[in-house]
């Protein structure tokens, strides 16, 4: 999960022209909403942040999509491929997706098995700064039998495929028009990042630079003419901007942080919609080494930490509190896995039992030498600020010092090699946000190998269940895998997983057909009406 990726999500969770007057919620047939930076490209394979996949899902669609349970639902493809269906080849090694025979792009042309097959290419083709090849990497061939019919061949059998391949991976990847890209030059696709062509309900008529960008409704759009005549997204970088802006009535909706929905308090003319988060925040250790390389003190800081409290204090429940990776909307989600609950007696006494004993002035020590810990974290998000000085108070009292150390985004989740503090394990605790893709694989974060395994944690029992979890296309069989690595995973607490997220949008009343899922607030725009 790269910085530029989680900008967006971790702020929430932690909290081409001369611009003219911004236009309001109140124009006829407008509905507005904002961003918080400027996109760099509206190519969707391109996009890096949160932002920019909201954006992307205004112009362009992805084979299946999700509802608004996190559950997949078909999209340009007519059906979700399974194994009972047909869709997946016994040994997990062939999808085969059928397609909506009466979508167009944006320009006229059909879309077929063509595009879907070019989209592969386009993502694994070097010169293309896609995000992530994830996935994409083990596709062998696609085959294009009919225009309405695409065979994705795997190098070997993934089970993440259906969940993860043009659709809502861990980088969402939308298709592609393969008649206009196809032998296209550097220069024209450096057009279409500008200026693209989708299958989606909106297509960019304009972008003013830092200001806004007017999307205009695509009377052809598969399921139905868009009940809006443009949506203008608004590039609005200060927090504090889009709530006046909605208190004034200039946008129709924004995704607002825990902390901002209680600043805004009882506003008449808005309500609020939610919708579980794809994802989690959490506390990693430092397993790279003392004192964090010993399960026992992971679990006595554990049990030193009131999670409930933390939920009520910072979020007001908005964030309830979780003891899985996975999100509780997720099939995979085992509701038995447990960490260690919050019981200062026990903490105390397990400090006491590894040598770290209360001195005269309340601190703890062990051969003189004080227990004194480093708590990383970003200071561009509200809630992972205030959980760190929650958390410092909590450990004040079992006589733990704790120091806090802010490194910003940028720098919080870049690999070692390029200095990333996660990566690097130059802290004790950390907080991180992360989001997760449709399917729950995790292996990224908790193997030992893992791209992303931010604690240094390393279990060849665990790594081999992640093994099979990945090769077996049987989802009953990958719940069961599943379920054992949650436990795991809460026995030997490389994360302290804290808050299972509810992102809250706050929205005009006078809007209707706002339903975000837990991947996107857009993906239905087309139904959106005020």
């Amino acid at each position: 999960m790269s910085s530029a990726a989680t900008l967006v999500a971790m702020c929430a969770l932690g909290g081409c022209g001369r611009a003219g007057p911004p236009p309001t919620a109140a124009d006829h047939g407008i509905v507005s909403f904002n961003v918080s930076e400027d996109p760099h490209s509206l190519n969707p394979i391109l996009a890096r942040s949160d932002d920019e996949r909201q954006l992307a899902h205004l112009a362009f669609d992805m084979l299946l999509d999700v509802d608004a349970h996190g559950q997949p639902v078909p999209a340009l493809a007519i059906v979700v491929p399974t194994v009972s269906n047909g869709g997946v080849s016994a040994d997990g090694r062939r999808i085969t997706y059928h397609l909506r025979r009466d979508v167009r792009w944006q320009d006229g042309a059909p879309f077929t098995s063509r595009d879907v097959r070019f989209t592969w290419q386009a993502v694994m083709d070097p010169r293309n700064a896609v995000t992530s090849v994830r996935g994409y990497d083990l596709i062998e061939a696609i085959d294009t039998p009919d225009p309405l019919t695409a065979v994705v061949h795997l190098k070997r059998p993934w089970a993440p495929a259906v969940e993860t391949l043009f659709t809502y991976g861990a980088h969402p990847i939308a298709l592609l028009p393969a008649h206009l890209l196809e032998r296209a030059d550097r220069a024209a696709w450096a057009r279409f990042d500008l200026a693209p062509v989708g299958t989606g309900p909106f297509e960019p008529v304009s972008w003013e630079r830092s200001t806004r960008i007017i999307y205009r409704a695509n009377p052809h759009y598969y399921l139905g003419a868009p009940r809006s005549s443009e949506i203008a997204a608004m590039v609005i970088p200060d927090f504090n901007t889009d709530l006046t802006m909605l208190r004034s009535g200039q946008l129709d909706w924004s995704l607002l942080s825990p902390a901002q929905r209680l600043a805004l308090g009882a506003e008449p003319a808005l309500r609020f919609a939610y919708a579980p988060f794809a994802g989690f925040g959490a506390l990693s250790f430092n397993l790279r080494r003392a004192p964090f390389d010993d399960v026992r003190m992971r679990r006595a800081i554990a049990q030193s930490i009131d999670r409930r409290r933390l939920s009520e204090a910072i979020t007001r429940g908005q964030y309830p509190v979780t003891d899985s990776d996975q999100p509780p909307f997720s099939w995979a989600y085992d509701p038995a896995a447990r960490l260690p609950t919050y019981d200062p007696m026990a903490a105390d006494h397990a400090l006491d039992a590894l040598g770290w004993k209360r001195q005269a002035d309340g601190a703890r020590a062990n051969d003189g030498r004080r227990l004194e810990i480093v708590f990383a974290v970003f200071p561009e998000g509200d809630t992972a600020v205030r959980t760190a000085v929650y958390v410092q108070q909590m450990l004040a009292a079992r006589g733990i010092d704790v120091t806090i150390k802010k490194v910003t985004l940028a720098h919080f989740y870049l690999p070692a090699s390029l200095g990333g503090l996660l990566m690097s394990g130059k802290y004790d605790i950390a907080y991180f946000a992360w989001r997760t893709g449709e399917d729950p694989d995790d292996s990224d974060l908790v193997t030992c190998s893992g791209a992303s395994n931010y604690a240094g944690y390393c279990d060849a029992a665990l790594d081999a269940l992640e093994l099979q979890a990945l090769s077996t296309p049987d989802q009953s069989r990958r719940r069961t895998l599943y379920s054992k690595i949650q436990g795991t995973l809460a026995r030997d607490v490389p994360y302290l997983y804290l808050y299972a997220p509810k992102y809250g949008y706050a929205v005009e009343n006078q809007m209707s057909g706002f339903e975000p899922t837990p991947f996107s607030p857009t993906s239905n725009s087309w139904r959106w009406r005020r």
